[in-house]
């Protein structure tokens, strides 16, 4: 399966489901750079549809008057539905108590619950309304799993939203300078499990660079930030950031991701959009699965070859 068919399946489907302006929210204000791909290739999936994005937001950053009961609303997607990062699903949680006439797009998501309280929690929610769902998972497993415990609602199977990502994006970047690098992720996602693939001895130990180091432009940006929450209020703070995000501080992060991979020929990774941009940018890609399975899952359903 090419980049362009799955390119084609994501924007035919938001073709189908978004059928009027919207809403994007809980966007990713934060340094993981996977989920700034993502959201890169959201808005040029979206890009290509007829209909226009009425506001844009992260979760912290959310003015709730600023979105329309009846509205659409569409989530940002990623791997976080379910109880792995809770913030979001409560978030998830929250507009669909404040807006109880809009419809609800669950971009594309790997879904997992570890306790099954959650689960029970929002099936029952999602059940009660499931007309208002439309659920877009990005792996089969997590579409079989949605298909069991939302019945009610529309699942679909949508290849990960980075795969839309526009290849002028990647297509220029520079020729490798390194041979290896292993990608590490420091977070509980990590696996507890001896590593299994046997790494180069000059290969490099990594994360993505904004973990390691933030940003000159980060600090500028959150010092600003600070003066106008202080000094005026508070919407003008929220609309600063939703601004400084969107126009200054998510394109130059999808840069320095590219960047970032570009320097290396070979990527060992447990982080999933380093091996989805490795893979678009045609590096040798060597896929460590996560401690549930998230990034093989992803991989198999695809992609192929997965190690772990």
């Amino acid at each position: 399966m090419t980049i362009a068919h799955l390119h084609n399946i994501i924007v035919s489907y938001l073709q189908e489901e978004v059928t009027e302006d919207y809403v994007l929210l809980d966007c990713p204000f934060h340094a993981n750079l996977g989920d700034h791909l993502i959201w890169e290739g959201t808005l040029n999936a979206l890009n290509e549809i007829k209909h226009n994005c009425l506001y844009t937001s992260s979760i912290e950053h959310f003015e709730e008057e600023r979105v329309k009961d009846g509205q659409l609303i569409l989530i940002c997607g990623g791997g976080n539905f379910g109880d792995v990062w809770p913030r979001h699903q409560e978030f998830r949680r929250k507009l669909i108590s404040l807006y109880p006439h809009s419809r609800v797009i669950h971009l594309p998501q790997t879904i997992r619950y570890e306790d099954i309280k959650n689960l029970e929690l929002d099936r029952g929610l999602f059940n009660s309304e499931g007309e208002r769902h439309c659920i877009m998972t990005r792996d089969q497993r997590s579409f079989l799993f949605a298909k069991e415990h939302f019945p009610k609602c529309r699942i679909l199977l949508v290849p990960d939203m980075a795969f839309a990502l526009k290849p002028t994006v990647y297509i220029d970047a520079h020729q490798p300078t390194n041979d290896y690098v292993y990608i590490k992720r420091k977070d509980h996602e990590l696996s507890n499990e001896p590593l299994q693939t046997d790494l180069p001895k000059e290969c490099e130990t990594r994360d993505w660079p904004t973990y390691e180091r933030l940003p000159l432009m980060r600090h500028i940006i959150y010092v600003c930030g600070g003066i106008i929450k202080r000094t005026m209020p508070l919407h003008f703070y929220f609309r600063y950031m939703n601004w400084a995000y969107s126009k200054m501080l998510h394109p130059y992060y999808v840069k320095l991701a590219v960047k970032f991979i570009a320097r290396y020929k070979t990527i060992y990774t447990t982080r999933l959009h380093a091996g989805v941009l490795a893979h678009l940018m045609n590096r040798q890609v060597n896929i460590i699965d996560n401690n549930y399975g998230k990034m093989a899952a992803v991989w198999d359903t695809w992609i192929t070859n997965v190690k772990s």
